[in-house]
């Protein structure tokens, strides 16, 4: 054989090989995505910073360990915590090379899909490597579908610094878990008040859980420090499926009145249904009871009517109790609004140059209060009684959130300031 065909043989082979060792990585990133990640034992930590201190102001109250591996440690008591608590110590020497191993893990996972910097307005997501190319924030409520998979991932790696802003919410939905949710955070993470919040968060920076705000996951920083301000952290939670096949499950709108329906292929020891109703997807109240079939192998179909009037979108659930008294919860279902208050108050114009005029269809002493925020959660607006006009000249060009109290409950428009060039 001569010298020229070795040669080509080599070349032949040395671009087969990178060719297959560019697939195997390919696959590998995916597999990855298809696992847990590995938490090792940061899966204990509520909180844990690996380089800053961590103060708390207030009660919070925490559910997991808690630790810094360099840093200051305050506010324990009057804060609560129920686990560990691991200061400049084997344990969080430990975790501190956990934490970075774990940013990095997701640093390697390919992104699925590029999403834009604002999250929320009831946007929904299905499992998925999400990925965001600058600073994020949250606003409203952000609802997570896993489509009935208990094991479905959901993984967003923001490159940038993020915040919710008040009030604002995850919810899963359809089996989804928060312990199936991580986020990646390439800078500060700031946590508006009163927001609900849910997954693994891996921040590369500061963590600020503001006033009221909770937390169904872990709040980790490889690189600064935590300030916690009388809010609720737990571990993540795993869903459970029903004992039950359930089909379907849904909620309509027939003179003005919510209808629940859910279908079932079969059932085994099933006493009954409690229907249970929430406002926030977090406190939840029993408003019915349904018989369930016992054991069936039969397909069953249930109605429920909530009759009474609501001027807010709802969120509903089933629980199913055995006769033995052990139950499961189903997935989580938000209902349409059957009258709509947000209809009654309109804003114009819209984009406004900072002048907005507002119009209320019912009664103007039904509204306690009206609130204006920007996108990053500051309240540059506040008035305790209906105003008809109000001057916002000299903000800044951008989306701003007017929040009004009507017969308590909050509802929220969306105004555009924009000048003329």
């Amino acid at each position: 054989m001569s010298i020229n065909t070795k040669m080509h043989i080599s070349k032949i082979v040395s671009k087969l090989f990178f060719s297959l060792l560019i697939i195997a990585l390919f696959f590998h990133s995916k597999l990855n995505f298809s696992q847990i990640p590995p938490l090792a034992t940061t899966s204990e930590f509520a909180v844990f910073t690996s380089v800053g201190a961590i103060n708390n102001s207030g009660t919070t109250h925490i559910e997991g360990d808690v630790g810094t591996n360099a840093g200051a440690f305050t506010g324990f008591p009057p804060g609560i915590i129920v686990g560990s608590t691991h200061i400049i110590d084997f344990a969080s020497s430990q975790a501190a090379i956990d934490v970075d191993a774990l940013y990095n893990y997701f640093s390697g996972v390919f992104c699925d899909t590029l999403i834009g910097s604002t999250l929320g307005e009831s946007q929904v997501l299905i499992p998925n490597v999400y990925c965001i190319s600058s600073a994020s924030i949250l606003n409203g409520d952000l609802i997570l579908d896993a489509k009935g998979d208990p094991n479905a991932v959901f993984i967003f790696k923001i490159d940038g610094a993020f915040s919710s802003a008040i009030l604002s919410k995850i919810i899963l939905i359809n089996l989804a878990s928060s312990t199936n949710v991580y986020w990646q955070i390439n800078g500060l993470c700031s946590l508006g008040d009163s927001s609900v919040f849910k997954g693994t968060t891996v921040a590369n920076g500061a963590i600020n859980a503001l006033e009221a705000s909770s937390v169904e996951g872990r709040l980790l920083s490889k690189a600064g420090a935590i300030s916690l301000n009388n809010n609720k952290i737990t571990l993540p939670t795993i869903s459970y499926s029903l004992p039950i096949e359930l089909l379907s499950f849904k909620t309509q709108c027939v003179n003005k009145e919510t209808i629940l329906k859910w279908n079932t292929i079969s059932e085994i020891n099933n006493a009954y249904f409690l229907i249970e109703r929430s406002i926030d997807a977090i406190e939840w109240n029993v408003v019915g009871k349904i018989n369930g079939s016992g054991s069936s192998t039969v397909g069953k179909e249930y109605v429920f009517k909530d009759k009474e009037i609501y001027r807010h979108i709802f969120y509903y659930r089933l629980k199913q109790v055995d006769f033995n008294e052990s139950f499961k919860y189903s997935p989580i279902i938000n209902s349409k609004n059957c009258i709509d208050n947000s209809q009654q108050l309109d804003i114009f114009p819209n984009p406004s140059t900072g002048m907005v005029n507002v119009l209320f269809s019912g009664e103007k002493e039904q509204i306690k209060n009206i609130s204006i925020y920007n996108s990053l959660g500051e309240k540059i607006y506040n008035s305790g009684f209906f105003q008809s006009e109000i001057n916002l000249s000299g903000k800044r060009e951008g989306i701003y959130y007017i929040h009004y109290n009507l017969n308590s409950e909050i509802f929220t428009k969306k105004l555009a300031i924009k000048y003329l060039e």
